[in-house]
């Protein structure tokens, strides 16, 4: 707990920085949705593993209690990205966006459920260990988002792969339509001077 909260912080950090270095590219009134929903699960998921790793190394704090509450937070700011829905379908991003959405939410909804075992049954080490490996999914989320975030590459692997096929499938324009026609400089071939 005490390596994860201190790695937990330094990553929030870094996050900070990140985003101040062009704050109107995430915030701004001209920003984009899908960098405000990697900006906002990168924070959430973070900020998540932070509270909940620093509430483990407190004594007498009932933990399953404050897991339950952490989990419910981090739960209600991820709803809270569904506001963004709009947005996600003008950029093209919904199918990611979603996708970020439904493993957020199953992490977070798995965690109220642990809180809830450890509140009844402290020494379960089975729940404990559950929540660990939650941990380290919400380590993946918020590393993984905020490397995005950057605008970084995407991975070459197998998994990149199969996440790009997904997205050429089901959010591709249809076959025919004027973006489908369009040359390289944008321009439509039939609309020749």
């Amino acid at each position: 707990m005490v390596a994860s909260t201190q790695a937990s912080a330094a990553l929030i950090g870094l996050l900070f920085v990140s985003v101040s270095i062009a704050p109107e590219r995430v915030f701004g009134g001209r920003a984009e949705g899908g960098r405000q929903a990697l900006a906002l699960s990168a924070f959430t998921a973070l900020a998540n593993v932070f509270f909940i790793s620093f509430s483990g190394l407190i004594p007498n704090l009932p933990f399953g209690i404050f897991v339950m509450v952490a989990g419910g937070l981090a739960a209600s700011q991820t709803l809270a990205l569904l506001t963004l829905l709009p947005s996600w379908r003008r950029e093209r991003t919904l199918l990611s966006s979603l996708f970020l959405f439904a493993v957020s939410a199953a992490i977070y909804g798995n965690e109220i459920a642990i809180g809830v075992r450890l509140t009844f049954a402290s020494n379960d080490t089975g729940a404990l260990t559950g929540l660990l490996q939650l941990l380290l999914g919400g380590y993946s989320i918020g590393l993984a988002r905020a490397w995005e975030l950057l605008g970084a590459p995407h991975g070459r692997g197998p998994i990149s792969a199969l996440w790009e096929w997904l997205r050429s499938t089901f959010a591709s324009p249809r076959a025919g339509s004027p973006v489908d026609r369009r040359d390289d400089a944008g321009r439509d071939p039939s609309e020749r001077p």
